[in-house]
Formats: C-alpha cells, sequence, structure tokens
C-alpha cells in the first residue's frame, strides 16, 4: 500500500534535486504539492458521476423540518435512496430537482406515495446547494436516507496511507514536481492543462471499471394517459 512517502520518492526519482527524505528541507513543501496535486485530481473525479463512488452513508431527516445538513466531505452526490423502516431496504430513489427552490409537494407525480400537503410524507424528490439537502415532501417524522457519492480524501501525510489507487500515485507526483518548478512569475494555465493531460488518462481507466453489458430501460414515471 503507497504512503505519502511513496509519493515523495516518486518525486525525487523525477527531479533529482529535490530533498524529501525524513529530516530534510523539502518534505514540507513536497506535501504541500502532492495535497495541490490530489485536490486538482478530486476538482476533476468530481465532474465524473459514479467514478470513485465509494462513500455509502445515510442521512436523516427531522419531522416538520424542509432541510438536512450535506454529508460532510461529500464532494459528488451520484443518488439518494428513501430507506424503508421495515425493511432497512432501499425502497425509491429520490428525483433530483432542477430547478433552484423548486422543491414543492406535488403529489399528482408520485401517486403510491402517500403524504399529506398539510402534513407532509416520506420524501421522493429533493434539491441541494451543496451546503444542505431540501426534501419534497416536507418530512413528516425521521427517515433515514442513503447516500452515493464521493468525499475528498484526507490531507497526504508522510506516513500516512495514500487514499487512492496505485494507478493515480505517478500523475499526482508527476502534477506535485510541475508545482514546484513554478516560479512566481509564472502562469498557472501551463499547470492546470498539464493537469487534465496526465490525469484525463487516469480517469478515464476508473470510469470503465464497469465493462458489463449496456444498461436496460429504467421506468420510473407513472403515466396516466
Amino acid at each position: 500500500m503507497a504512503t505519502g512517502q511513496t509519493l515523495l520518492d516518486t518525486m525525487e526519482i523525477m527531479d533529482r534535486g529535490l530533498q524529501l527524505q525524513s529530516g530534510e528541507t523539502g518534505v514540507t513543501l513536497g506535501l504541500r504539492a502532492v495535497n495541490a496535486a490530489q485536490d486538482h485530481f478530486e476538482s476533476m473525479m468530481s465532474l465524473q458521476p459514479n467514478v470513485m463512488a465509494s462513500s455509502i452513508g445515510t442521512v436523516t431527516t427531522a419531522a416538520s423540518t424542509e432541510s438536512t445538513a450535506f454529508p460532510s466531505g461529500l464532494i459528488r452526490l451520484d443518488r439518494l435512496q428513501f430507506i424503508d423502516p421495515d425493511t432497512s431496504r432501499p425502497a425509491w430513489d429520490l428525483d433530483r430537482v432542477g430547478p433552484v427552490g423548486d422543491h414543492y409537494s406535488s403529489g399528482a407525480m408520485y401517486p403510491t406515495v402517500q403524504f399529506s400537503a398539510d402534513s407532509g410524507g416520506r420524501p421522493v424528490r429533493y434539491w441541494t446547494n451543496g451546503s444542505n439537502i431540501y426534501w419534497d415532501p416536507l418530512p413528516d417524522a425521521t427517515h433515514t436516507v442513503r447516500y452515493y457519492g464521493m468525499k475528498a480524501a484526507s490531507d497526504i501525510t508522510a506516513g500516512g496511507t495514500f487514499a487512492y489507487p496505485d494507478i493515480v500515485m505517478l500523475p499526482i507526483a508527476q502534477f506535485a514536481v510541475r508545482m514546484l518548478r513554478i516560479g512566481k512569475d509564472d502562469e498557472a494555465g501551463p499547470v492546470i492543462d498539464l493537469g487534465n493531460q496526465i490525469f484525463g488518462p487516469v480517469i478515464q481507466t476508473m470510469a470503465r471499471f464497469n465493462r458489463d453489458r449496456a444498461p436496460g430501460y429504467d421506468y420510473r414515471d407513472m403515466h396516466t394517459e
């Protein structure tokens, strides 16, 4: 398993002038560089739905409370599912509301889900701004909702375990070395372009992890006419 020091060692191979061993002068700056590289990698990964969706957890609603705090550290939300309290299994997917603030109750859209316009019910839709999750309809009790997505990894330390697969290690180190070569008057544009070049193939590989048959049709809406 790779560690932060493994990344620093890889950086020294790329640039023999770096001093990134324990007790040497460049360790602190080297760790800053690899953490900046990891942040850039995660910002790109957050734009790829379902890739590295390793974070699975739950949030709970409160009765007559419109919103719930967004899961801490989650940088990409892929899916929300209502958990049936009787079976502790997912009962349905919550639909994401697109327009800002458009999380209002509409019983006609979900005739199989019981709720009252006055007292609310079990959530079937949501809207989020990344700070809170707003429910539709207004929750009538404490309900559990499961989320799937991607969380940002902890900062890299020399002795800590690297959070991502080994195929990400070389691009992270390469990007970090390039960052250390930036002068105060240099533009950051070329480095950002380099990030797209070196992280792009890795992200593409990880996006194709599931090489199975084409997905079938998924009918979620009920039509009466």
